[in-house]
């Protein structure tokens, strides 16, 4: 053998990337989803620089909705962590500089646009490669990945490929490297591992794999791509790191049992976490939290409810705006509303509460329905400016129809509707906003209209301003709702909108788990009940341990509802109050992390 390797029945160290064992016939497979490395530097005619230019803009643009809506998919299907790497690479795609880098290449040395987008991607891959942060460096592989997309548009190339399996029969797939696209779409059923050439336990793919429950490691010497087959048994061990080239009669027997064991445990585990689909959420001691769900359609609001969501807690009200050139009029909306309500209440036996945002418009949300309303919008920090319940102050109709429809809708329904208002900083936004809503009600009582019996109003906690201000806005609304994203976006000064710093969006930090805690002591000093939508409540490390600060609410995407519950049950609400305390008194992002990790045990 010239390579001078030599295959054994001792295992190779490698790099743990996934936990779990597999054991199967090897499946060679090349990475679909990075094609810029065989994109030739193609050159085009001085008089087809303009075409070339839309040209690229387009596929650009096709290839950020390829991406929103895989994003979707993901958050219903798998979390919105794993979702949150495909919303990454979207704003990858929407860098301004990357388009300038791409086009002046166009204009200015007649690249194509496959080819100029290559050249661009490249130069900022590299830097970020060459950063010593670990997880900023590995984003290299996204902006990769992302451009790839662009690339196969440009080259009227199929796509993802829902589903899509390298073979019919369970394999143990061997390749060089595996984007974040190539992983979404494993199945656990048809692959039962993942060995890899490049690869870390940070990156986006692992992270995947991890999701996805898929034993995966990485460190292979590339020269074994040429010396394995197909269908040759191997097996890994993604717990310690190890790999098996040509495992004895006693290694596979052991490393059989070893699979069939977790495969047994998973099955169980899923099998346990499938008697929360009817079950309320409490600890072990009986206290109730309630479990709700983050929904942006009428197909989320179904999976909400199969999954065992006890209400909706966040209503995105966004999807009746999304992608129109011109906004829908009130009775659109109330069909809409009575549509998605209805999809949820006849799925579920465990609560009919409909917590729906009101338009969140603005900073990272565009639509280009506004831009007929308030004109287009160039602002040199959209995070701060023109943007939520500020829209709706200044065009104070389209705020009045949107209520309208929602009430109009939970009034046919039945259900218990709440609103409630996003990115509030002032105690006189509120006071106008409820004086907004009074006449709107009003209006429709005199005219006859069937309206809930009650409505129940809160706002979103997503600005410092508004946590420091939390008492005196308790006293105003009936609940307190926290955006975790947008409160550790201003908090920590971090752009989630900026692809170089995303990555700093995995931490707990203490100063926002220190203001969480500062909201839910002026929640319970006022008796409103204080609610946590996004990734944090779908976290089941987290989850509970903001039960146990105290938060009434966790909403969630609905994979996560069914492990949130189960973790929640696994201990008395004292306990997770205790751990929830201590984590008030960590100093650093590593101390909590420690903490966290420690309270699950």
């Amino acid at each position: 053998m010239q390579s001078g390797l030599e295959i054994s029945s001792s295992p190779i160290t490698v790099l743990a990337i996934s936990p779990g064992v597999a054991i199967g016939p090897v499946r060679l497979v090349k990475a679909v989803g990075n094609t810029t490395n065989t994109i030739e530097e193609a050159t085009i005619n001085p008089g087809q620089v303009e075409a070339e230019q839309a040209k690229l803009q387009a596929a650009l643009d096709e290839a950020v909705k390829e991406l929103d809506k895989l994003s979707k998919q993901v958050a219903q299907k798998v979390g919105p962590e794993e979702a949150a790497i495909f919303e990454a690479q979207q704003l990858m795609l929407q860098d301004p500089e990357l388009l300038t880098d791409a086009q002046s290449l166009i204009s200015k040395q007649y690249f194509s646009a496959p080819a100029a987008l290559k050249q661009a991607t490249e130069h900022q891959a590299q830097q970020l490669e060459a950063l010593e942060h670990e997880v900023l460096a590995a984003r290299a592989v996204d902006l990769r990945d992302a451009a790839s997309r662009v690339i196969r548009l440009l080259s009227n190339q199929t796509g993802d490929q829902e589903n899509s399996s390298p073979g019919e029969s369970p394999a143990l797939l061997v390749a060089y490297d595996l984007t974040p696209s190539d992983t979404v779409h494993l199945s656990s059923q048809a692959v039962v591992g993942i060995c890899t050439v490049v690869g870390g336990p940070t990156t986006h793919a692992a992270i995947l794999a991890r999701a996805l429950e898929i034993p995966a490691i990485a460190g292979l010497d590339p020269q074994w791509l040429d010396l394995l087959h197909d269908n040759q048994q191997i097996a890994i061990d993604g717990n310690q790191g190890l790999l098996y080239l040509q495992p004895d009669e006693q290694q596979q027997q052991a490393l059989t049992t070893q699979m069939r064991l977790q495969q047994t445990q998973l099955a169980s585990r899923s099998q346990k976490n499938q008697q929360w689909r009817t079950r309320p959420a409490t600890t072990a001691d009986g206290h109730r939290v309630q479990v709700y769900a983050n929904v942006g359609d009428i197909a989320s609001a179904q999976s909400a409810a199969e999954a065992g969501a006890e209400g909706i807690g966040l209503l995105r009200t966004e999807f009746l705006f999304d992608g129109r050139a011109a906004f829908p009029n009130e009775q659109e909306q109330f069909e809409s509303y009575l549509a998605l309500f209805e999809a949820f209440t006849k799925s579920t036996p465990l609560g009919k509460t409909m917590v729906a945002r009101t338009l969140d418009a603005g900073a990272d949300k565009p639509f280009a329905a506004l831009e007929r309303l308030i004109g287009s919008q160039k602002e040199a920090n959209p995070a701060l400016g023109l943007r939520g319940i500020r829209i709706h102050l200044l065009h104070e109709e389209l705020l009045r129809q949107q209520l309208r429809a929602l009430l109009r809708a939970a009034g046919v329904n039945g259900v218990e509707l709440h609103i409630m208002f996003p990115m509030i900083s002032t105690l006189e936004e509120v006071r106008r906003l409820k004086l907004i809503f009074a006449s709107v009600e009003q209006e429709l009582e005199e005219s006859r209209v069937a309206l809930p019996e009650s409505t129940k109003l809160g706002i979103m906690i997503e600005t410092p301003a508004a946590a420091i201000m939390a008492e005196p806005l308790a006293r105003e609304v009936d609940f307190l709702s926290i955006g975790a994203n947008d409160l550790y976006q201003y908090t920590m000064a971090t752009d989630r909108t900026n692809s170089q710093v995303t990555a700093m969006f995995g931490r707990v930090e203490p100063a926002v788990w220190r203001l969480i805690a500062q909201v839910v002591k002026a929640g319970e000093r006022f008796g409103k009940p204080v609610a946590v939508c996004g990734e944090l409540a779908a976290d089941a490390k987290i989850g509970p341990l903001l039960a146990g600060l105290g938060v009434h609410e966790l909403s969630m995407s609905p994979p996560a509802i069914q492990s949130v519950k189960a973790a929640l049950h696994a201990h008395p609400f004292e306990y997770w109050h205790e751990w929830a305390f201590k984590l008030t008194q960590a100093e650093t992002a590593a101390e909590i992390q420690t903490l966290i990790s420690n309270s699950a045990i």
